[in-house]
């Protein structure tokens, strides 16, 4: 089959070559936005209480993800890393090795499909989105001072900022307060009304706001060349490629996609997106992301090397890992990375999709919210187990 992916365009031999697949319309945002203290008493499987949200319908041409026998040797491991999801609330475990689906474990009502609330994990796929507009040159250079996208802060040093800065979270931009960023009627007007606290490239400081910046820079490059807007974008050059089901992103009033979270979709579908890095931007037999764009994605920055451009990754252990150096909250890492390659999406609370290239594996887990969720367990007992 020739992909789903490339929308049967020009990706195969003459002789697969097939009509263009027509897309579905994604509509506009629906829903009146849920109240705060409806969204704290949600669960990870109440994605349909995120409003307003629009829907990314599932693509018309699908890839299952193909199943293989359970290695002999991950046998002990599968039962460990099984145990702790468990322990921990999990609801969600899938491991694949090699790309195929060796092990998946659903609470009742759930399976591969079901779409969950994932959070922060949409942050790592802004970050291959804007390895696609770089490729397509819907963005020069990382090395592009934010001027050129943000007329906004043409004539200031905000505009000094870097895309590459904006990736891995060294803007010097204030965050802004979470419960105003959150339920503020125009997340991309928002993003750009923080100010400047320290040099851009000066330190490391993970923000929600940081991430809409890229966001409206991508919305709005995507609208400069022949898209609607950044959902048609991402549901056109990667969601579809990849051969995507049914998924939703939850908006702002304005209807603009949250950048920083609100990616709700099924483990299957996170499990594709996780083998896509695994196989260096490749799926489908299609070149979806630059390869070269995975390698530099996935290295670490020069202020944190447990970070990259918008993804999690080994390096400089920690017992607690923080989000920046004001945050309560700390994730729990017991022990390093057994596989220094290691990359991860990270969603708060416990839902994460882990990356080990070296050992040919991609974990998807999802779970309840836990913040003693230790990130160093399920990751490495399988790593471990693969000689």
């Amino acid at each position: 089959m020739c992909a789903a992916a490339a929308l049967a365009i020009a990706a195969c031999s003459p002789a697969q070559v097939s009509a263009p697949v027509a897309l579905p319309t994604i509509g506009p945002a629906t829903g009146e936005p849920t109240p705060p203290a409806q969204l704290q008493a949600a669960s990870t499987i109440d994605a349909d209480v995120y409003k307003p949200s629009r829907t990314l319908p599932a693509c018309p041409v699908g890839s299952p993800l193909k199943t293989g026998d359970t290695h002999a040797s991950l046998k002990d491991a599968l039962m460990t890393a099984q145990t702790y999801h468990k322990e921990t609330q999990g609801i969600g475990l899938m491991v694949l090795k090699d790309g195929a689906l060796i092990h998946s474990d659903f609470s009742d009502g759930m399976d591969g499909a079901t779409q969950t609330v994932t959070a922060s994990m949409m942050k790592s796929v802004v970050g291959l989105m804007i390895g696609i507009a770089v490729e397509k040159g819907h963005i020069g250079s990382v090395d592009d001072p934010v001027r050129l996208y943000l007329p906004e802060w043409a004539d200031e040093p905000r505009g000094d900022i870097t895309i590459k800065q904006t990736l891995t979270m060294s803007t010097g931009l204030t965050p802004i307060p979470l419960m105003e960023f959150l339920f503020a009627p125009d997340m991309n007007k928002a993003a750009l009304t923080a100010s400047l606290g320290n040099q851009p490239g000066s330190e490391f400081y993970y923000s929600n706001s940081v991430s809409q910046v890229l966001g409206t820079i991508l919305d709005r490059q995507s609208k400069a060349n022949g898209y609607d807007d950044f959902a048609e974008f991402l549901y056109r050059d990667l969601w579809c490629p990849l051969g995507n089901g049914e998924a939703s992103l939850w908006t702002d009033i304005a209807g603009n996609t949250r950048a920083y979270a609100g990616l709700n979709a099924g483990m299957d579908d996170w499990a594709r997106i996780g083998e896509l890095i695994r196989n260096q931007g490749r799926a489908n037999g299609v070149q979806i992301v630059p390869a070269g764009w995975i390698v530099e994605m996935t290295q670490s920055s020069d202020l944190n090397p447990r970070y990259g451009y918008h993804v999690w990754r080994a390096g400089g252990w920690k017992s607690k890992r923080a989000y920046n150096k004001d945050s309560p909250i700390g994730v729990p890492h017991s022990a390093p990375f057994a596989a220094q390659d290691t990359v991860f999406f990270d969603g708060f609370g416990g839902q994460r999709v882990y990356i080990i290239p070296s050992k040919g594996l991609t974990i998807v887990r999802v779970g309840a919210i836990n913040l003693q969720y230790d990130d160093a367990i399920i990751p490495n007992v399988l790593a471990e187990a693969v000689k």
